[in-house]
This record gives structure tokens, C-alpha cells and sequence, in this order.
């Protein structure tokens, strides 16, 4: 059976599909780079590790950081980040930890966000970094 840390990853892949701008297939659960990429929107993740908290009583959590990158190809490509981005933050990311309680999920945030200004006309890059903690059975 896969690990809680696992299961919320793929849950969040699967959210990122349903509810945002980008297309099934173009979220991708590792990083890739401007390069590797052929259709836009896209978006791609690396999970971090995760941090284990014991507050007695056999109460654990667990937590780990997200780092979104969401790649697009517009003229006006630094609003089409901005626009992709506050997408993914409110239709998923706001909405996850209500959605996937049966996972113990407790909270997801965006607690970071920036675009690349422009500087890869005419594709748009945001970052994204996102916190989400949960229970750990």
C-alpha cells in the first residue's frame, strides 16, 4: 500500500487535472524544465521530504513542501502566469484540504509565489511553493 505521503502527491496530481487550465497528461510529478516541454499549459512539481511532528498521545503529523512550477506560452505570457497560478491556488490548492480529509490532510497553502517577470517572452513561468501538513495514522 502506497504511504500517506504518496497518496496525497497522486491526489494532488489528480486535482491539478480536474480543476485547473491544464490539460490531463501535463502535470507532471517531477520537475522538468522549459526545454523538455511541448504543450502549454503545463505544470510540474518536486515534493520535498517529509517532517514529522509527535505531539503525544500517538498524535503525529506530518508535513511536506511543494514546489509548483506552471508553464505558459502566450503573448501575453506574464499575466497567463499570474492567471494560471491564482487558478491552481484558489480551484485547487484553498480547496484541497477540505476535499482530501479521508487522507488526514489539515491544511494546504501557498505560502510563496512568483512569476519569472517577463523574462522568458513569450512563455510565462510561476513558482509556486506549497505547504500541506496531515495526520499520520
Amino acid at each position: 500500500m502506497p504511504t500517506r505521503r504518496t497518496q496525497i502527491i497522486d491526489a494532488l496530481v489528480a486535482d491539478l487535472e480536474a480543476n485547473s487550465d491544464v490539460a490531463a497528461g501535463n502535470v507532471h510529478k517531477r520537475f522538468k524544465y522549459l526545454d523538455e516541454l511541448n504543450d502549454f499549459p503545463s505544470i510540474t512539481f518536486l515534493a520535498g521530504g517529509e517532517d514529522r511532528t509527535h505531539y503525544g498521545s500517538g498524535e503525529k503529523f506530518g508535513s511536506m513542501t511543494i514546489q509548483l512550477r506552471n508553464y505558459v506560452f502566450a503573448e501575453d505570457q506574464l499575466d497567463a502566469a499570474e492567471e494560471l497560478s491564482n487558478n491552481v491556488e484558489l480551484d485547487v490548492i484553498d480547496k484541497f484540504a477540505n476535499l482530501h480529509r479521508d487522507l488526514g490532510v489539515e491544511s494546504a497553502n501557498v505560502v510563496e509565489f512568483r512569476t519569472d517577470e517577463g523574462l522568458f517572452a513569450p512563455y510565462g513561468i510561476g513558482d509556486q511553493t506549497v505547504a500541506i501538513v496531515y495526520n499520520i495514522e
